[in-house]
């Protein structure tokens, strides 16, 4: 037995007198009742990493079946439009509606567990929630109220299933993975359609696999190529590089095939301009905003000296671009210009322009070749369809919210780069993806019309990446006022 000596007195440890203090007893409870607050933290911390990693896992897998439903649609391998004989129109889907509500109904839990973030994040996307405000405004005098009110009430529903998916993969290497997933089954599916079942697959002009277009295959796989090749360039072993090298060359032979131009032209583009983007991104600011410049300079110094060379010569230098129609686009760009002069502010309602009453819908009231010949539901530019439908109000904030979108992803990709730690690196993929496709998007829709479009593949994943954007984005840190320095007091020397 261990003794302690104290004032000449020794005490066995633990039976002397201190040990029977009051103080000492209090110091006893409080270490145990201490200690019990610290087991609680350890087991409510273990208990809420378990959730997270449970919502998680639900949420990528509500996010691979929306995807995948995105991609194939409810009518796999009908690649003709089916129009109504009585209507003349295309007819809606009852079926789209039900699963869309079902897609819904599995981020309920998602919402719930994370109300809180689900609240913080519905404030940092107010400019597309305000937009919708304008958009709901113009559904009160569509020229088909039902129509319209029907797709708003869809995108409504598209931009709550976003905000629930992005806060419960907060993690971006989770919200990455879950889109390579998806992306890499679709490959698989249209490659073992294509082999397997080639009257099916291929139409007259082109490849279109299992889905209803070859347009739609060509921006599945341009979808595809730019989830893929963030894991190609940072994968962090050979054998991750060499699969989705593998899946890369799948997603190139179907988008070859497809003969979608618009959507290779793109993806090519892509992909020769992200070395030359992320060396740009790893410069100091001052060095990005003179390259800019320069960029702006030499486009500015090559439209000079094609003015010079063309007035010098004689000839029109508008020339070389009035016999471009973009396989006949320009044509439908016009007719539905000349229906935005008619209501150039309020513009026809949200979606109330193609595919619907045949009584009302303009372009079935005359006898040009898209309205007799073929069934056309887009005037093939997203920003022609959008000055149509919802004016220029409704244009002018688009716009601002795609580029806010596509600056702040720059951002994030410009963070993991310069940024050494393992977080950042980690997120670089997905980063990466994120800075690439709003700028993409913005590209597509020049030829194509999904932002804002009705049951428009790109157009609903604009708003689910524009929403993670937003949440990824970290506000810049409040410079702290630079006070004047008080000036020190002078040393007095006292003399010797």
């Amino acid at each position: 037995m261990a003794w302690r000596w104290d004032c000449g007195m020794s005490w066995p440890d633990g039976l002397g007198w201190e040990a029977q203090t009051p103080m000492a007893e209090e110091r006893r409870a409080g270490a145990t009742l201490e200690a019990w607050r610290a087991l609680r933290r350890e087991e409510r911390a273990a208990a809420s990493a378990r959730l997270n990693d449970r919502l998680s896992r639900w949420s990528g897998f509500v996010l691979v079946l929306m995807l995948l439903y995105m991609m194939i649609g409810v009518a796999p391998y009908t690649h003709e439009v089916t129009v109504d004989a009585l209507s003349g129109a295309s007819p809606m889907s009852p079926l789209n509606r039900m699963i869309w509500l079902g897609v819904l109904g599995l981020t309920l839990p998602i919402m719930w567990f994370r109300r809180s973030e689900v609240l913080a994040l519905s404030l940092r996307v107010w400019p597309l929630l305000l937009l919708f405000v304008w958009f709901g405004a113009t559904t009160r005098w569509a020229i088909d109220p039902t129509v319209s009110n029907r797709r708003f009430i869809l995108y409504l529903i598209n931009v709550v299933v976003s905000i629930a998916l992005v806060a419960g993969l907060r993690e971006p290497r989770r919200m990455h993975a879950a889109l390579a997933t998806a992306c890499a089954i679709m490959i698989v599916i249209d490659l073992i359609s294509w082999i397997a079942l080639p009257g099916l697959s291929m139409t007259d002009i082109g490849l279109a696999a299992i889905h209803n277009h070859k347009n739609t295959l060509g921006s599945v796989m341009l979808l595809s190529s730019l989830v893929i090749t963030p894991y190609i360039l940072f994968g962090e072993t050979l054998k991750t590089r060499l699969f989705w090298g593998a899946m890369f060359a799948g997603c190139l032979a179907l988008l070859i095939a497809s003969k979608s131009k618009t959507s290779l032209a793109i993806a090519l583009s892509a992909l020769a301009a992200t070395p030359l983007l992320l060396a740009c991104l790893r410069l100091r600011a001052g060095a990005i905003w003179a390259a800019a410049a320069f960029g702006v300079a030499a486009l500015l110094a090559m439209g000079f000296g094609w003015l010079a060379w063309s007035y010098a010569i004689g000839q029109d230098p508008m020339a070389p671009l009035r016999s471009v129609n973009f396989t006949r686009r320009t044509e439908v760009w016009m007719f539905a210009l000349n229906q935005f002069v008619e209501h150039p502010m309020r513009g026809q309602g949200f979606g109330s322009f193609w595919d619907v009453n045949p009584a009302v819908q303009p372009s079935l009231q005359t006898d040009l070749w898209f309205a007799a010949e073929t069934h056309t539901n887009q005037s093939h530019n997203g920003y022609i369809d959008l000055l149509v439908t919802v004016g220029a109000p409704g244009l002018v904030g688009a716009l601002l919210l795609l580029l806010r979108w596509i600056a702040r992803g720059l951002g994030l990709i410009r963070q993991s780069l310069r940024n050494p730690t393992a977080e950042y690196r980690d997120a670089l993929p997905h980063a990466l993806f994120l800075g690439v496709f709003p700028m993409i998007f913005f590209v597509h829709n020049f030829m194509e019309s999904s932002y804002f479009s009705a049951n428009a593949m790109l157009g609903i994943l604009i708003l689910l990446f524009g929403v993670d954007i937003d949440m990824r984005h970290a506000p810049p840190p409040e410079r702290a006022a630079r006070a004047p320095r008080p000036r020190a007091a002078p040393i007095a020397v006292s003399p010797r």
